[in-house]
């Protein structure tokens, strides 16, 4: 039996699986909504551990937690804190949706030469440079971990790994598997860096005297794990070349699997490795807050009335605000709303087409700056369970859509600890 736990904004789920895939069981616990102070977005990650511990009681109660035998976390990509080398935290978390480190995402993208991942105020890195500049007169020696690097620290006992997609926003270099000489000229301790490890490789056996006392059993290993996206990814079955996923949620998110890496900062354009292949991905602004906006309450009665057979034609580009990040870098790209139809059915499938046609153009950007068409594409996020919009979907792309072997994060991690991904 295989465990994956998700740890996402909101809570954080374990998916039990077996040997044929297939998920014996599932539970979540919610964790309480970061902070938000001084501009700056933290969580204490104490925090995480206790619901962690709650979730691993809630499994006991309801499978042998003794029978299983391997263990993958995935955590929210880009929360960062610093610990002791025991794993006392040294700091609260910065999570992964904050954007105040503008000064150092600065000073990175000097020393970096102008990184394309990691010289914004978005990644790992400068939050990693914010938290030793606001405690460097408090510590001497420090440990740089991500939300999962310190889960399974915790469980090992041992707090000295991350993986390689977890560390690619904290500088690692993926392509040539070392972190860059560059590095070394920030204010930052570069033996307080992870060692990294493949996603899928043995970090130790469980040692956590808690989770040994709820019945873990001191053979079950712990697996270098991913980030929540790549886990949800992952959950899909979507594992070939030339497969893609495409999440539809507040936001429009294309993710690619290519034979070559892919990097263009221009479109916010990076790739993860992933086994033996590379994952491309970016992320359009487009997507269900527009119909969450227009639509309201409305959208399930107003999707029943789609005609997927005959498209309005109507070529929409529906953002929420001015501005757009990809397929086109523009901040002053305005949204395309009209002519509006006086059918508010005509107006919300002439909406739903645009965000396809927008889709459509996202996986043609990816195939022009290196990567290839897709052959495949599933789809997870609330859009995934609207059957006519994806035969809209499916019109537009012209391609198969396919369903999902599961739509959960935490699915993805087991099957990381299965061994499943290569």
């Amino acid at each position: 039996m295989f465990l994956g736990i998700d740890f996402g904004t909101s809570g954080v789920r374990a998916s039990i699986i077996n040997s044929e895939k297939k998920e014996i069981y599932n539970s979540q616990v919610p964790i309480p909504i970061a902070l938000e102070k001084n501009n700056i977005i933290s969580q204490d990650p104490t925090i995480w551990w206790e619901a962690f511990i709650k979730l691993c009681n809630n499994l006991k109660e309801n499978f042998d937690i003794n029978k299983i035998s391997k263990i993958s976390i995935n955590g929210t990509s880009g929360t960062v804190l610093l610990s002791d080398n025991e794993g006392i935290p040294l700091s609260y978390a910065i999570m992964y949706n904050d954007t105040s480190a503008i000064d150092e995402s600065k000073l990175v993208e000097k020393v970096s030469d102008n990184h394309p991942i990691v010289s914004s105020s978005s990644n790992a890195l400068v939050r990693a440079l914010k938290i030793i500049k606001d405690k460097k007169k408090d510590i001497k020696s420090y440990k740089i971990l991500h939300q999962a690097d310190w889960i399974a620290g915790k469980i090992i006992n041992e707090f000295n790994y991350s993986d390689d997609n977890n560390s690619l926003k904290l500088g690692y270099d993926c392509l040539n598997k070392k972190w860059p000489d560059w590095i070394s000229n920030l204010p930052i301790d570069t033996a307080a860096l992870p060692k990294i490890l493949t996603p899928g490789t043995t970090l130790n056996v469980l040692q956590n005297s808690e989770l040994l006392n709820l019945g873990f059993s001191n053979k079950a290993e712990v697996i270098a794990g991913t980030t929540d996206s790549i886990a949800a990814f992952l959950a899909t079955g979507a594992n070939e070349i030339g497969q893609a996923v495409t999440s539809i949620g507040s936001s429009l998110v294309v993710k690619y699997i290519s034979e070559k890496p892919i990097f263009n900062k221009e479109y916010g354009i990076y790739s993860h490795k992933l086994g033996d292949k590379w994952l491309a991905g970016g992320a359009s602004n487009v997507g269900g807050n527009i119909l969450k906006h227009l639509f309201k309450d409305k959208i399930n009665l107003l999707s029943e009335s789609l005609n997927p057979s005959n498209l309005t034609g109507l070529n929409y580009y529906p953002l929420m605000k001015t501005g757009e990040r990809f397929p086109y870098n523009d901040p002053n790209k305005k949204a395309i709303l009209e002519p509006r139809p006086e059918s508010e059915t005509i107006f919300f499938q002439a909406v739903l087409e645009g965000i396809s046609n927008v889709e459509k153009l996202c996986y043609e950007r990816l195939k022009e700056i290196g990567g290839g068409y897709p052959k495949e594409i599933f789809t997870v996020g609330g859009g995934a369970s609207n059957t006519n919009w994806n035969k809209i979907r499916s019109k537009i792309l012209n391609i198969d859509l396919v369903t999902p072997l599961s739509t959960q994060a935490s699915f993805g991690s087991a099957l990381i600890a299965g061994g499943f991904i290569n």
